[in-house]
């Protein structure tokens, strides 16, 4: 459960309509007493002004990552995604990469790094990168698939890494716009 912190009040000098009773003890009615007022504290059953639901933000992810799936040439089967810790895709692919030959290569998507190409090392252990496209984390579906083409041709091997950071509010926001007219992975619309 997620909770709101409510501004807190200034302190502020109250006088009580009653004295407090204490046994063994006597107050002086006129006696100032000091209240502090502590924050209100509201559970949020949903998400407040401007947040996303994280499940309206994974099913934007599923669909666009179809989207790149089937501008590279992919079949639906071949793309995962998920919505965990950090936001990710892969895209099995069936082509394999200038230089790599024999080894199985997969489109990664980072929520923190973007696109990237990857090829599998072999001996079980992390993919290669072997090129990354630069610029906008969520390009469009038509660009990576350009993109991938020219990386195919072996025109385009940027391999300029951008600095990992953070999955920024923006793009949960870009993800959830993904979400409209869903279809779903196994290649039914739904």
């Amino acid at each position: 459960m997620t909770a709101i912190l409510a501004p807190e009040e200034p302190n502020r000098i109250a006088r009580p309509s009653h004295p407090a009773v204490f046994p063994g003890r006597t107050e002086d009615p006129g006696r100032e007493h000091a209240v502090v007022l502590m924050p209100l504290i509201e559970p949020a059953d949903g998400p407040g002004n401007g947040e996303v639901p994280p499940e309206l933000a994974e099913r934007g992810l599923r669909r666009y990552t179809a989207r790149i799936a089937a501008a590279v040439g992919a079949g639906a089967e071949a793309a995962w995604c998920e919505w965990a810790d950090a936001p990710s895709a892969y895209i099995a692919l069936d082509q394999q990469l200038p230089g790599h030959l024999g080894r199985d290569a997969a489109l990664i998507w980072a929520a923190e790094s973007g696109w990237s190409v990857a090829v599998e090392t072999g001996c079980g252990e992390d993919l290669l990168i072997t090129a990354e496209l630069g610029g906008d984390l969520l390009p469009a579906p038509e660009a990576v698939a350009t993109w991938f083409r020219a990386v195919l041709a072996g025109k385009s091997a940027d391999t300029h890494r951008r600095p990992a950071t953070a999955a920024s509010t923006d793009i949960v926001h870009r993800l959830a716009n993904w979400a409209r007219d869903e279809p779903i992975l196994d290649g039914r619309n739904g």
